[in-house]
């Protein structure tokens, strides 16, 4: 951890109870403009951590919630089974493909993938915003969000809830309901991969909605680049798409949070 960076385990306030949550922050210069940094699906693992250090040491308190503190099944699940019964959503009856020692971990995954509704933690997200807000170290008028994958997703509900927050940017995320996005209070930026049709196939549907609702939003999506091509601590990790898109996320947040006038909002 660079030595410019604090980085600590902790509490807030959440819907049913205290929630877990990893905070990085810079050792000087509050009070800090805020990013919520939300995780994939495999929960607040090490690079999601690692994300909200590189925050911190670019001039942000970052607050990475575990959105599967009050989650009992999650824990006994093998992240390599949730990746494999991805593609056996909605199709379950071909598990049967699967080498027999496999089938049982990976049905387990898709069912809890099946049956979990992501809406859900949008509360969790929006006791995260209010606990940054009274926070004394940070600034209430630029606090931001950014996510991967599910956590993409959820950045695009959490701002289609009317959330008041000054920034979003989704990572291949999934987008909110169209019929939403008139709740949105903040530009958007999103980042997809060109090898990723079930998520970026779904991108300009999202443009013209936002588009529609007289809302900022611009996507930028990546030749050659699959789903999850921002994390580099799995094989679809993407070197030039990874750098482009962080590059692209921090002059976005440089203009929306640390640009902002204080009292701005």
């Amino acid at each position: 951890m660079p030595e410019s960076v604090h980085g600590e385990r902790l509490t807030y306030p959440a819907t049913d109870g205290d929630l877990r949550a990893y905070l990085a922050r810079p050792t000087a210069g509050a009070p800090w403009p805020a990013i919520i940094v939300i995780q994939e699906v495999f929960g607040l693992v090490d690079h999601i951590e690692d994300v909200t250090r590189r925050f911190a040491a670019e001039g942000y308190l970052a607050l990475a919630p575990d959105l599967y503190t009050h989650d009992a099944v999650r824990p006994t699940l093998d992240d390599e089974d949730i990746v494999a019964a991805f593609p056996y959503r909605g199709q379950p009856e071909k598990l049967a493909e699967l080498p027999p020692e496999r089938r049982e971990g990976v049905r387990r995954a898709l069912e809890w993938l099946t049956h979990r509704n992501l809406s859900t933690y949008v509360p969790d997200l929006q006791a995260a915003v209010a606990y940054l807000r009274s926070r004394p170290d940070v600034r209430p008028d630029a606090i931001g969000a950014v996510g991967f994958c599910m956590g993409g997703g959820l950045v695009g509900q959490l701002v289609a809830s009317g959330a008041d927050i000054a920034a979003g940017v989704i990572f291949y995320g999934p987008p909110p309901p169209l019929d939403r996005v008139g709740n949105v209070r903040c530009p958007v930026q999103g980042h997809y991969g060109g090898e990723d049709p079930g998520i970026t196939n779904n991108v300009p549907a999202f443009e013209a909605a936002m588009r529609d609702a007289g809302k900022d939003f611009t996507a930028y999506v990546y030749p050659g680049a699959p789903h999850a091509f921002h994390n580099d601590q799995r094989p679809s990790y993407h070197a030039d798409a990874a750098r482009l898109a962080w590059e692209r996320t921090l002059d976005f947040f440089q203009r929306h949070l640390k640009g902002a006038p204080v009292g701005a909002r």
